[in-house]
């Protein structure tokens, strides 16, 4: 079913991870994650977060928008969207980027693990841990995603190792697909997963000389049971089918408006995202070929199949670094051993480095079960706990504050304070961008034209603000069709340059990040002069 493992090495459970798991993740976020932290619409989650928590109830109508409120909302991430805002009630910004750096070196941990399957080398595992890392490190960002990843890495583990969970196998699915279904939509992922390894090991049997199938009705198992814990939303079979409804309406092109976001374009092979991905995957070509070991089927499914969907959208590069890492940690250490001889020294002697390396795997076996946990905690505890001056404290390397620093271009802080202030709310038309943060800040007093929640609105509200935004030839009836009485925009967007020269429209806020027009009310028509009704004249006259 999956490829054949290397055994654990002795003394040490195969669950413990290791120092070096630990200490590369924990490096690897401190490189990266204080450069990218960032939260492009964290906001609306936010607030989605509240509502529930506060109403107990999940909305099922576009409460948020004045262009689509009877549009139906299925709110798949709910419980992710009350985790964060139950996080940021408690422990306000702090605590909520200490919950991404938390799932991001949890992850990093989980592949670090899920490597030590077929190495015994912490050095090799800390290299794919890292490479890993980088790949996930653009997007690094607040959102429900960091829980799938998480749950895709269980899922990764479970299809890697058959005999994981034991007789209560179908529990931990059961468990791990719920959470996952109520978390976040990519739980198709882990069900495709399934799928893939199911052909892998169907592929296996037929080509082995003594055929088996008892690891397929395994995986058959898993694969029922994981479709069955996915219906345990408060969707039901509806938030099962939310994704493939996604997924036909995207490849329908019914969902034509994605291809006006940045994490649906395709990354294309002369961008650097795309040079990024090119080298990984030729490194991973590296490690096969120079391992001189054959690959398993499932291994070949998982790289080609995240390759493709990684030049194609560029939210999926992430989770090709996770994906490949089965087939690297397999064929990486063969690969560098080999290149090592070709290269090493003469004699039975060894170096000073595979001494070294010795030592290191010497010491990982010692490593005392509570002693690993308590040192990650230690090091994330002073990472966030140190004075802000230092390198090393929370704000010197997030340069975090407040709510709106997490991603300053999707929170227009100025323009936001104004529009609160106002004595009564307007109509107005948003940036996309921005419709997050509008959320957040000024619902339910004012709703939006338009924000990131990609399946709350119809397709002709897109075309209308991509008509607005575009300056297309009818922009101005739209306008007038919806009743927009003001826009607010970057300054220097060709919206903005129009309406500065468009008679009947006023510049009320301006900063260096936003405008907002106002439409100035009509001219007042002259008032027609009054005449005294003249009395008919005598005849005399």
């Amino acid at each position: 079913m999956s490829p054949e493992a290397a055994p654990a090495p002795p003394g040490r459970s195969p669950w413990i991870p290791s120092i070096f798991g630990l200490v590369v993740a924990l490096v690897a976020l401190a490189s990266t994650h204080s450069l990218h932290i960032k939260a492009d619409d964290i906001w609306w989650h936010l607030e989605a977060g509240e509502y529930i928590w506060t109403t107990l109830t999940l909305p099922d109508l576009n409460i948020f928008s004045f262009t689509a409120p009877a549009h139906p909302w299925l709110p798949h991430e709910w419980l992710s969207e009350v985790v964060f805002y139950v996080t940021y009630a408690h422990l306000g910004t702090f605590g909520l980027v200490a919950l991404g750096t938390l799932l991001n070196t949890l992850a990093c941990a989980l592949v670090y693990r899920l490597t030590t399957r077929y190495t015994e080398s912490p050095f090799a595992s800390a290299l794919i841990t890292f490479m890993v890392a980088l790949m996930m490190m653009g997007n690094y960002s607040l959102r429900p995603y960091l829980f799938g990843n998480l749950f895709f890495l269980g899922a990764l583990h479970l299809v890697e190792e058959p005999s994981a969970g034991g007789r209560l196998r179908p529990v931990l699915v059961f468990l791990l697909f719920t959470a996952w279904a109520n978390f976040h939509g990519s739980f198709i992922l882990g069900l495709s997963l399934m799928l893939l390894y199911m052909a892998a090991s169907l592929v296996a049997q037929l080509r082995a000389p003594r055929r088996t199938f008892a690891p397929l009705r395994a995986l058959g198992i898993d694969l029922a049971v994981g479709i069955a814990a996915c219906m345990v939303t408060p969707h039901h079979v509806y938030g099962f089918l939310f994704p493939f409804m996604y997924l036909k309406n995207a490849f329908t092109g019914q969902l034509s408006f994605l291809t006006n976001i940045s994490e649906w374009q395709p990354a294309g092979f002369d961008t650097p995202l795309g040079r990024m991905i090119t080298f990984f995957v030729l490194f991973c070509l590296f490690a096969i070929a120079g391992s001189m070991a054959s690959p398993t089927p499932a291994h070949i499914g998982l790289l080609v199949a995240f390759t493709i969907f990684a030049y194609s959208t560029v939210r999926n590069i992430p989770l090709l670094g996770i994906a490949a890492a089965p087939a690297l940690a397999r064929h990486l250490p063969k690969a560098i051993g080999r290149v090592g001889r070709l290269f090493g020294q003469a004699g039975e002697e060894p170096g000073l480095l595979a001494r070294f390396h010795r030592r290191c795997v010497a010491a990982e076996r010692r490593a005392w079960k509570s002693s690993l946990p308590a040192l990650a905690a230690l090091v994330l505890l002073v990472g966030f706990l140190a004075p802000t001056a230092p390198l090393v404290g929370y704000q010197g390397r997030t340069g975090v504050e407040e709510l709106s620093d997490l991603s300053p271009d999707f929170y227009p802080a100025g323009l936001l304070a104004v529009l609160e202030r106002q004595a009564s709310p307007r109509r107005t038309f948003n940036y996309f961008n921005w419709g997050g943060a509008f959320i957040w800040r000024l619902y339910p007093r004012q709703q939006v034209f338009i924000d990131q929640r990609n399946d709350c609105y119809p397709l002709d509200v897109f075309v209308d603000y991509f008509a607005v935004h575009d300056l297309e030839p009818d922009w101005r009836a739209v306008l007038e069709r919806w009743g927009i009485e003001q826009i607010a925009y970057p300054p220097d967007s060709r919206l903005a340059r129009a309406l500065r020269d468009e008679p009947g429209w006023t510049v009320t806020y301006q900063d260096d990040q936003a405008v907002l027009f106002e439409r100035l009310p009509p001219p007042a028509e002259p008032a027609e002069e009054e005449y005294e009704e003249l009395l008919p004249l005598p005849d005399h006259f």
